[in-house]
């Protein structure tokens, strides 16, 4: 990844110092002691990234932060929050300014390192996100100012009823949202993965944190410009909802709670699918397991009958040429090989029950084998 321009915030001149031999063998640093002045050096020249901490004398960082997000140059830049408070609304002021992640002090310097390389690794993610939505022809359509609402909707449906996998299903949402002019972030959750993806990007940590906490609450919740859809495998964030306009907001409220279920409904239908193929994947294993288990049966009975057919013919040649020395009746020699003859039947028979055993694994494996093809 290519080197960044980063501006720390920091009224404590070893955390200034601390900050910047972290990051000054890969990046360009700029260290500033106030708000005020990190503000005028943004006017001159606007940074990758910034480490802010909160607890700035004059403008704290919250405002500073709000400062940067309000002005149209400035409100992609990423802004990662320092601070030593911990509480839930120490973190929701953060999201609220516009804040992309939120460090603890005292900070780990690998950790530091992690939650930067993370916004760098979202920086570039959200770059080749808006190269693609540039690129197709569902941004060009949702550009189209005067869509109806309805509309909307129902392309909505049809992209999601086309979505093959979860990020299909979290791109058609936020598709949805830029058509009804709303920003927001859309986390999908399924048993083998967890996401979230805005405009800004993918798997953004504050933004994370916020939705996962979100998530606890009820179905539909709102609160100030926010409103809230939560379902078991989706939740949608909106951020901007028009509350000036009270008609327009309940019939967004409406579509959006519309979409949250459907889409959840697909999310079901794509992890039933996964299972599906997995129990399918699993079936066939078992299938080929019986099937080596069946070949292996019955070379082994093969075997079993060769060898008592020549055991039992030996037995009867050796009875035949002993009989004539030991003087022995007719009678007796018959009485002899009748008897023979009769354990000689009992032995079969022990071979006709282990046939019937190849018989009942073959019924498996063809049981096994409707199934698979049923599935």
């Amino acid at each position: 990844m290519s080197a960044l321009t980063l501006y720390c915030v920091d009224h404590d001149p070893v955390s200034r110092v601390v900050l910047k031999s972290i990051f000054e063998r890969d990046h360009e640093v700029e260290c500033f002691d106030s708000a005020e002045d990190c503000l005028a050096r943004v006017a001159q020249r606007r940074p990758d990234l910034m480490l802010l901490d909160v607890e700035l004398p004059g403008m704290n960082g919250y405002d500073l932060c709000r400062r940067i997000k309000d002005d149209y140059a400035t409100h992609n830049l990423p802004v990662l929050f320092i601070s030593h408070r911990e509480d839930l609304a120490a973190r929701l002021e953060g999201y609220e300014a516009g804040g992309e992640d939120f460090i603890l002090k005292p900070y780990a310097l690998d950790e530091v390192r992690r939650r930067v390389a993370v916004v760098q690794r979202a920086l570039a993610d959200a770059a080749n996100l808006r190269q693609q939505l540039s690129d197709t022809e569902m941004l060009s359509s949702l550009l189209l100012s005067n869509m109806d609402e309805y509309a909307v909707l129902i392309k909505f449906m049809r992209t999601l009823n086309e979505s093959e996998d979860l990020d299909a299903v979290a791109q058609a949402l936020l598709a949805m949202l830029r058509a009804f002019h709303l920003q927001g972030a859309v986390q999908i959750r399924a048993p083998w993965q967890t996401f979230t993806l805005s405009e800004q990007g993918r798997d953004r940590p504050l933004e994370q944190a916020v939705i996962a906490h979100m998530a606890t609450m009820d179905r539909i919740f709102e609160f100030n410009t926010r409103s809230v859809y939560n379902f078991a495998g989706v939740t949608v964030l909106v951020n901007d909802m028009p509350v000036h306009d009270s008609e327009l907001c309940g019939r967004l409220r409406d579509h959006l709670a519309i979409a949250a279920e459907m889409a959840d409904a697909r999310v079901q239908s794509l992890i039933g699918g996964h299972r599906l193929r997995a129990t399918q994947s699993g079936l066939a294993e078992v299938l080929e397991d019986t099937r080596r288990t069946l070949a292996n049966y019955n070379r082994h009975q093969d075997d079993l009958h060769k060898g008592a057919a020549e055991h039992l013919h030996g037995l009867l040649t050796r009875l035949e040429v002993s009989f004539a020395p030991l003087g022995l009746s007719n009678e007796l020699e018959e009485e002899i090989v009748d008897m023979v003859h009769a354990r000689t039947q009992d032995i079969l028979s022990l071979f006709q029950s282990s046939d019937d055993m190849a018989d009942i694994l073959v019924g498996l494996e063809r049981r096994l084998e409707q199934v698979l093809h049923q599935g």
